[in-house]
């Protein structure tokens, strides 16, 4: 072989070995769900027992993504309550963190339902002073902040069912030395730490028989 093809082969290879690799198509970027659809698919993955709701008119009685809850990952419900997606996830994950380990840990057995007393309600907040100016339970003071049921995210819980059947009632159970007050205020105190605003017997008389727990903007451990 002469001198000059080996130079020129050498040449070549030594091309090859600089060239740039081939250029790889980059990947398409991961789907993004809209923080709506996001939320359903977590109740969905959660086995919440819900079912989507037709949105809302805007207004000061507007619920955003609304879902009708029957029971949530843990435990029954007592009646559908509507509310926001935001909020059902919320008190999915209150059921799960406090109030099933309290119930096995101060009474030793589970809590197979939850008995509320309301979650959606178009109405404005309830005070005392409303209340005794209305003459009546309800109330709302004409012209006053909406309340957070009106947004669907509140739930006023009254008690709880356990698995041997006992009830354990906020009205009735909420002072006292026993294991069932002993409950009550574990998921109470805790449950400052999953919701914005929490009321209980010891806010006023008008929480003198539930709990009421919600999202809203607006920071009170009532406890």
């Amino acid at each position: 072989m002469s001198l000059g093809r080996l130079i020129a082969i050498v040449g070549i290879l030594l091309l090859g070995a600089c060239a740039a690799p081939p250029m790889r198509a980059a990947a398409p970027p991961p789907p993004v769900l809209d923080p709506d659809a996001a939320c359903l698919k977590e109740l969905r993955d959660r086995r919440v027992a819900f079912e989507p709701q037709a949105a809302m008119p805007a207004g000061s009685c507007s619920i955003a993504n609304p879902v009708k809850v029957s029971a949530d990952s843990q435990i029954g419900w007592n009646k559908p309550g509507l509310m926001s997606c935001a909020m059902a996830r919320v008190v999915d994950r209150f059921e799960t963190q406090v109030v099933g380990p309290a119930a096995q840990s101060v009474l030793g057995q589970k809590v197979v339902r939850l008995l509320h007393m309301g979650t959606y309600d178009c109405r404005n907040r309830r005070t005392e002073a409303t209340v005794a100016a209305a003459g009546t339970p309800k109330g709302e003071s004409r012209g006053g902040r909406p309340s957070e049921h009106a947004k669907g995210q509140a739930i006023d819980i009254g008690g709880f069912e356990l698995a041997d059947g006992t009830v354990i009632s906020v009205k009735k159970d909420w002072r006292g030395a026993g294991k069932r007050s002993e409950f009550l205020q574990a998921v109470a105190r805790a449950s400052c730490e999953h919701f914005n605003v929490v009321l209980t017997p010891n806010h006023n008389r008008l929480h003198a028989d539930h709990l009421h727990l919600d999202i809203g903007p607006h920071k009170l451990c009532g406890y």
